[in-house]
Parts: C-alpha cells; sequence; structure tokens
C-alpha cells in the first residue's frame, strides 16, 4: 500500500468513526468472526441481490458503512494485518464493550492474584460477586473468608490479624451495612477495589494505546493508560497501567502498574466463570459451634421506599430517572452514620438516606443526609489522600435542586460523582455512569 493510499484511508477511516453509529452488544465481535469463520470454511455462496433505496437518508448509509468498516477492522486485526492502524475506533469499541459486560453479568467468579515486587511476592483469593451486590472472599490464608449478604445488610468474616502475622481465626458478624459508598459499605479486598479503579481509568482514557494480545490462551486486547501518580508516594505510584481485556467476555483481566517503565505490581483474574450459578449460602459463611464471635452494627436498616420518610422525618430525594438498565435493588436509612469524605474530615453523618441501584456488576448510588447550620462539608465521595480531585462546578437546572450549585468529578481512579449541598441536606449521586448521565440524574431529583 502506497504511503498516500494509507494517509487517505486513515482519513476515511477516521471521518466513518465520528460518525454517530449505535454501539454493539457485547460479543458482537466474536460472534461474527466465528460466523464468518463457519461460513469460510463450509464455502457458503451468498447470492447477490440488489437494492434501490433511493430515499435512504446518507446519514444511515454513513452509520451503516461504519458498522461495516468497524467490523471489517476487526477482522483485519484478528487476521494480523498490518496495513490498516485502528487504534482509536478499537479503543473505543473495546470501552464500550467492557461497560456491557459488566452492565449484564448476573455472576462473577474466579481468583484474584497478586504478584510483585510491592506485593512481596505471589498471593491468591477466590472471589464472587452478584448483580445483587453479595461479595465473597476467601484467602489469603487457609480458612480466612470474608462474605457480604446484600439482602440483610450482613457481614461475615473470619480472619487472623495482620498484625500478628497469622495465627487463630477471629470470627465477626457486621450487621446494618450501608449499600456502599460514600458510607461504610460491604467489605471488598483492596486489590478487588483497584482493580475497580483500574476499569474506570480504562473506561475513562480519552486515548488508550491498543494491540492484540492473549491471555491463558484466549486472545485479547492490552490497552495501555497514562495515569496520575500519588502525590504523596509518587514513587511508589503507578504512572502507568497496561490492561489485558480478554476478548470473549469484555472482562479486564490483568493490570500491570509501572512507574517510569519499573514494574511495580501485577493484579490478574484467573479461572473466572461467568454468570455460573452460585450456592445460597455462599455469602451466608457458618461459623464452628461455640466460636466467639465479635457482633456489630454500622447503623443501617433496610426498609421499603414507602417507609423512608416516616423513619428520617423528611421526604428523601428519588432519582426520576436513570440510566437504562438500572433497578432499585436497596434502600436503606439510618440514625446516624460515620463521617464520611477523606479522612472523615465531615461531620457525622445524620438520618442518611441510601437508594442503590443496579445493573449487573455496575452501581448507582444516591444518598441524602441532614446538613446543620454553620456544619462545613467536604466532598463526601473524593477519591483518597495523595490524588488530587478537579471537581466541575455545575449549577443543576431541574428538579429539587434546580439552582443549587454541585461539583462534578470523573477521576480515573475515583467513583464518578456529583455531590451539592441545599439548604438542609448534603447529596451525592455516584456510581458506574458517565458524566451526562450523572447531570441527568441529579436534575431527574423529586421528594417523595
Amino acid at each position: 500500500m502506497s504511503g498516500d493510499a494509507a494517509h487517505r484511508d486513515e482519513r476515511l477511516g477516521a471521518a466513518l468513526r465520528a460518525l454517530g453509529a449505535p454501539r454493539h452488544r457485547a460479543g458482537f465481535f466474536a460472534d461474527l468472526e466465528r460466523r464468518l469463520a463457519a461460513e469460510g470454511a463450509g464455502d457458503v455462496a451468498v447470492p447477490r441481490r440488489r437494492f434501490r433505496r433511493p430515499a435512504l437518508a446518507w446519514a444511515v448509509r454513513l452509520a451503516v458503512a461504519a458498522g461495516c468498516l468497524a467490523a471489517a477492522v476487526s477482522l483485519l486485526e484478528v487476521a494480523g494485518s498490518r496495513s490498516v492502524r485502528p487504534q482509536l475506533a478499537t479503543a473505543a469499541r473495546i470501552q464500550a464493550d467492557v461497560r456491557a459486560s459488566l452492565a449484564g453479568l448476573r455472576t462473577l467468579s474466579g481468583v484474584l492474584v497478586a504478584e510483585g515486587p510491592r506485593e512481596g511476592g505471589v498471593r491468591r483469593w477466590r472471589f464472587a460477586l452478584t448483580a445483587s451486590g453479595d461479595v465473597r472472599l476467601e484467602g489469603p490464608g487457609a480458612g480466612e473468608v470474608i462474605a457480604y449478604d446484600a439482602a440483610f445488610g450482613v457481614v461475615r468474616s473470619a480472619q487472623r490479624s495482620a498484625s500478628l502475622g497469622g495465627g487463630p481465626l477471629f470470627y465477626a458478624e457486621r450487621s446494618g451495612v450501608a449499600p456502599g459508598p460514600p458510607d461504610a459499605g460491604p467489605p471488598s479486598l483492596p486489590l478487588l477495589q483497584e482493580l475497580g479503579a483500574y476499569t474506570r481509568a480504562l473506561l475513562a482514557a480519552r486515548d488508550p494505546r491498543v494491540r492484540a494480545a492473549t491471555y491463558e490462551g484466549r486472545p485479547a486486547w492490552r490497552l495501555d493508560v497514562d495515569v496520575a501518580p500519588n502525590a504523596i508516594v509518587p514513587d511508589l505510584s503507578a504512572d502507568r497501567l497496561e490492561i489485558t481485556v480478554d476478548r470473549a467476555t469484555a472482562l479486564p483481566v490483568r493490570v500491570v502498574e509501572r512507574r517510569r517503565g519499573a514494574l511495580l505490581g501485577e493484579l490478574r483474574l484467573e479461572r473466572l466463570a461467568v454468570d455460573r450459578p452460585l450456592p445460597a449460602d455462599a455469602f451466608r459463611p457458618a461459623f464452628p459451634a461455640g466460636a466467639e464471635v465479635l457482633r456489630s452494627d454500622d447503623g443501617f436498616r433496610r426498609v421499603s421506599l414507602g417507609e423512608v420518610a416516616h423513619a428520617v422525618g423528611y421526604a428523601p430525594l428519588v432519582p426520576g430517572w436513570v440510566p437504562d438498565g438500572y433497578e432499585l435493588a436497596e434502600v436503606a436509612v439510618a440514625d446516624v452514620a460515620r463521617p464520611t469524605g477523606t479522612e472523615a474530615g465531615n461531620p457525622p453523618s445524620r438520618m442518611v438516606v441510601s437508594l442503590s441501584y443496579r445493573r449487573g456488576l455496575d452501581q448507582l448510588l444516591v444518598t441524602t443526609r441532614l446538613a446543620a447550620s454553620g456544619e462545613s462539608w467536604s466532598d463526601p465521595l473524593a477519591t483518597g489522600e495523595g490524588f488530587v480531585d478537579r471537581p466541575e462546578q455545575v449549577v443543576l437546572g431541574h428538579g429539587a435542586l434546580r439552582g443549587v450549585e454541585a461539583e462534578l468529578v470523573v477521576a480515573p481512579r475515583g467513583i464518578p460523582h456529583l455531590w451539592a449541598r441545599g439548604d438542609d441536606l448534603v447529596v451525592t449521586v455516584g456510581g458506574d455512569v458517565d458524566r451526562d448521565e450523572l447531570l441527568r440524574v441529579a436534575d431527574s431529583l423529586e421528594r417523595r
């Protein structure tokens, strides 16, 4: 291919990719490749037909052409073609497929592995997650387990003392757990939280570099994402993530952290099982007979939406719109809850309402809590110490918060969120949504 032709093709591809063509469902390209391969193997003859559609809008024709180009690019990449360089289109498609995959999952289980200089060896945990919000983690030591039952807001655990470096198992039951942030929610292994943060970094990246790869013998993509290191410990924090996405499941399965090219650590998922039925008692582990159990209560109780106003003394703010696929999964209230924000710098929370919406493994949380006159509040969902959020100042234009100034944050390592302080309430909207969806949810809030 000549140089002029290559530039021509790249310009044509860029123009077609800029069109607003609809997204393909997760796994579309893998299915397409399998069908084409099957047809090729059977030497299937496709009859030619001539259609005339003079009234068909050019926009529709170009949108279809863009979809066909994306499919052709995918096949060329699989074949190892070097004559096209579809990095921008491929990155956008991978991000779209990852979003769709996470939104469509009902259960996910497997093994989480941490390895590298920073981790001090190799450690493994078995994990299981459900679209209802249930969590189970086993390891790294024998007999260690922590599980969260979302329906009842209860965490049960059997763990050894980290300070003692081993020893006997200690048993604990924590009830009244909040559905999620900014309140202290379900348990999560810090490394699993990191994997979630890395996935958000992948989805937020504007121009990740893409190359074909393999993982556990399966076709995959590798995307290189530049990130800002932690300002407090920059030498121990990554400035680049190498994220491997399995093509068949469209799930991130491996993350390598680097700082100035040097390896910091690696996280990977092995033996993944997607949508496999899980035992009914998987998230309610039993304690040995006679075991001494430390019991505590975080103060959140599950109620119906109609019971909220009576429980907290005010009509809650409820969204009139949420993104497609999200459904209300948990409603929880608390008279008093722990302070929120970086290093828990906000006042203690009072009369809290937490509404959890779920879509596959995605979660969207809308929370309200009373704010007394004279109290000083900062972002309840700030990313964390050492990471600097740069909030966008917005004025909400509709709903119960019309005219209220809010801060909107979409940071690679943090939870996409919006927060505002009204006359008597501190409000947060945060989760697996984009900027425009955050604004639309906030604008749809009404007192019920």
